[in-house]
């Protein structure tokens, strides 16, 4: 019987996962959501045992599916959530989210004689010395430092998924960027950063590549997950490399256009120092041998989507059905209209005109928005030539047709809600030998 892989997508708001047979069967998908805790202070947390309970709950739905024999797991997550153990291995702390903002002059105060700019050099992402754990780990220092003293391990929530179900400790170069501790030139923990936080390397996780074998499932992880014992856990990405994958986004001229509450771009990249140059957010990717990955984004665009649909075209549970059906009436141009989505509405004269070319509008708006970004990257060499959307928009074949009209690029949609599960799969399969590499596990599982 044609064995199976389990690819998780560990998202901020929710965790999804796929099982799929070696021949690209899909046998089962599914969703499970986290529950935060938000305080006034700009707290967002999350109990490990209660994020732990989420994951398994879907492993265990994903597992019971009927199948082949399950060769392995891999789990894909938007990282950069930390969590401290105490000497015994029970967690310390909640789990801190990425996006928790409680953190004031601490991390100033802490890393005062290390610049931004070599943090971003060796990390990869520019620091705004608040949120992630870099920042979490200097405010604990300056009002926990008992806690920090006294830690058994210091890691985020995917690597204690793992440390759970295997008893063993890993953490991939690229889930590993948002940890903001790793230096991505080497691959290893960036001494200058451990020095300043007083940490020792051994209450770290140890730092592999994306593939890598992080443990097997125990007898106790397989009673947590439904997972059977022995089942390799495979070191995973972080999200948009892993949808990069997922949507067979692997050379250099392709773009993977994620979109979501932003929109981003992920460039496949043979050179670091160009996108570096360009202050994008950096992946170690398929490095050595391939190439870099580089990040740029069009910030809470789908906020603004929304408020000009509910205020100018529809509301409603349908609303996104009825402003697709809308823009597909009108034409290339709107009818005039022409709607700058970060600037306040002209709301006289958008009224003016039916709501077709306002649906319209806004579409062109968003992309109008997306090609700045993008012309402003190919004047520094960083450009693509085919783009492949996931996300919401890329279920409305117009957004592709009006991406591909204003930019010139060819545009296709991927697997939908799930590429970043799909890449985590194709991990799997290529590091237990399902297939000889990455792009040869892509052609092999994707839905033909």
């Amino acid at each position: 019987m044609l064995k199976d892989i389990i690819g998780l997508d560990i998202g901020t708001s929710s965790v999804k996962g796929i099982r799929i047979s070696e021949n690209g069967e899909k046998r089962t998908t599914g969703k499970e959501g986290f529950t935060y805790r938000r305080g006034e202070n700009g707290q967002v947390e999350i109990d490990a045992e209660q994020y732990l309970a989420t994951c398994c709950r879907l492993l265990r739905r994903l597992a019971a599916a009927e199948g082949g024999e399950i060769a392995a797991a891999c789990a894909a997550s938007a990282s950069g959530n930390l969590l401290i153990l105490d000497r015994q291995g029970k967690p310390a702390t909640p789990v801190y989210n990425w996006q928790d903002t409680r953190v004031q002059d601490e991390a100033k105060q802490i890393l005062q004689n290390i610049s931004a700019e070599e943090i971003y050099e060796a990390v990869g992402w520019p620091f705004d010395y608040q949120t992630f754990p870099l920042a979490q780990l200097c405010y604990l220092k300056c009002h926990s430092p008992e806690t920090l003293k006294n830690c058994g391990k210091i890691c985020m929530s995917t690597e204690y998924l793992y440390w759970r179900l295997s008893g063993a400790w890993g953490l991939s170069n690229s889930a590993g960027t948002p940890f903001y501790l790793l230096d991505q030139r080497t691959g290893r923990y960036h001494q200058t950063l451990l020095k300043a936080l007083e940490l020792q390397e051994n209450v770290l996780p140890p730092p592999g590549k994306t593939g890598g074998i992080a443990g097997s499932v125990t007898k106790e992880g397989a009673a947590l997950s439904g997972l059977p014992e022995g089942t390799p856990l495979i070191l995973g990405a972080f999200d948009h490399p892993s949808a990069a994958r997922g949507a067979g986004v692997l050379q250099e001229g392709q773009m993977l256009l994620s979109c979501g509450t932003s929109w981003v771009g992920f460039y496949p990249v043979e050179d670091r120092e160009k996108a570096i140059r360009c202050q994008m957010l950096m992946d170690p990717f398929r490095t050595p041998e391939g190439c870099w990955g580089a990040m740029a984004s069009v910030p809470s665009v789908a906020e603004r989507i929304e408020c000009y649909i509910k205020k100018y075209v529809a509301d409603g549970d349908d609303m996104f059905e009825q402003f697709a059906a809308y823009a597909a009436e009108s034409e290339f141009g709107a009818g005039g209209l022409e709607i700058h989505l970060l600037e306040q509405p002209k709301e006289a004269e958008i009224k003016q005109f039916p709501k077709k070319d306002i649906a319209r509008a806004i579409m062109e708006g968003t992309v109008r928005l997306l090609k700045e970004k993008t012309d402003l990257l190919e004047q520094q060499g960083i450009c693509a030539k085919e783009a492949v959307m996931v996300g919401g928009p890329s279920e409305c074949p117009l957004w592709a047709e009006v991406i591909s009209q204003m930019t010139g690029l060819t545009v296709r949609a991927a697997q939908g809600a799930y590429t970043g599960a799909m890449g985590a799969a194709i991990v799997a399969a290529s590091a237990v030998g399902l297939y000889e590499n990455e792009m040869a596990a892509y052609e092999g599982l994707r839905q033909q």
